[in-house]
């Protein structure tokens, strides 16, 4: 009878575990609001939301970038003045989504900054150091960065979603600025 209680303790005890494990979700770090992001780069001001379909050619290049890592979606927003064009974007690191603002100019990045982090690790993609490699990248013949660009020793994922979103918003600048 001892035996069975203590075999009972352990499976109950190891079944709340893996519920808690499932459930938790590290606390959101909101380095800026969309709104204030927006009218930062655009004299205080908030340009009209505009859409962007992702459909051809698009389409393939978005889903080439993304690899599998995250699902592409119809549409994305966006915000322009100009030839500027400011991007709020997603991708997931390890298990949650980074938010990103990305803005690009004459087909290089002004700048990229971390809106949201989600992830438990990894947050110094949100350092100026880091995100200065970004500034002036532009694509090359097959849609990737024309710079290197150096990962953070135990935030690759947090990394390489930073990556991605630079290369997609290059690539939607890129559509638009065609489409005019």
């Amino acid at each position: 009878m001892k035996y069975l209680n203590i075999i009972v303790a352990v499976l109950i005890f190891s079944t709340v575990s893996v519920y808690a494990q499932d459930t938790f979700h590290p606390a959101e770090r909101v380095y800026n609001r969309t709104n204030d992001y927006v009218k930062s780069f655009f004299d205080g001001e908030i340009p009209k939301k505009s859409t962007v379909w992702v459909i051809g050619e698009l389409r393939d290049h978005i889903n080439e970038v993304l690899n599998g890592a995250d699902n592409t979606p119809v549409r994305y927003r966006y915000w322009r003045k100009g030839n500027r064009t400011l991007w709020v974007l997603e991708s997931v690191a390890r298990t949650m989504p980074i938010t990103a603002g990305v803005v690009v100019e004459d087909d290089k990045i002004v700048d990229i900054s971390v809106l949201i982090y989600r992830e438990s690790r990894g947050h110094e993609v949100q350092s100026r150091a880091y995100r200065s490699q970004y500034y002036d990248a532009a694509l090359t013949g097959d849609n990737s960065l024309d710079k290197p660009i150096n990962g953070i020793s135990g935030s690759t994922l947090s990394s390489n979603s930073m990556k991605r979103i630079a290369r997609i918003a290059l690539l939607l600048h890129k559509d638009v600025m065609d489409d005019q």
